[in-house]
């Protein structure tokens, strides 16, 4: 992802050393990368296995992908706690439903209960 207009207004940069920079592989905001990547690792896992649901110590092309997968459901369940409750931060609606669409299950648990009976 580029630069923001607000980023490139405080950025010492020109837009050609932001360009420069960018097709170098800069990434700008190195968190959404790597959930960028890791959902891609999902995708991938889903596509082969038929499912979304990812061992916890699973690894996907050198990623802890069922690490990821714990944390996602962590923040999952940050989303009914107050600020001051939340250890983590909370998904956004967006990334709720890009999980769920691919077959994400919340709370394992009762989904396995619920296969069974």
């Amino acid at each position: 992802r580029g630069l923001s207009e607000a980023e490139r207004k405080v950025s010492a940069l020109s837009d050609e050393d932001v360009e420069r920079l960018e097709a170098l592989g800069v990434m700008w905001d190195v968190l959404t990368e790597q959930w960028e990547r890791m959902f891609g690792l999902l995708q991938a896992f889903r596509e082969r296995e038929g499912h979304a649901d990812v061992p916890r110590q699973h690894v996907e092309d050198g990623e802890k992908l069922g690490s990821w997968l714990s944390t996602q459901r962590t923040r999952y369940k940050a989303r009914g706690l107050s600020e001051a409750e939340r250890k983590v931060s909370a998904l956004s609606d967006e990334d709720v439903e890009r999980l769920e669409a691919l077959g994400v299950m919340w709370d394992v648990l009762t989904e396995q209960w619920e296969r069974m009976f």
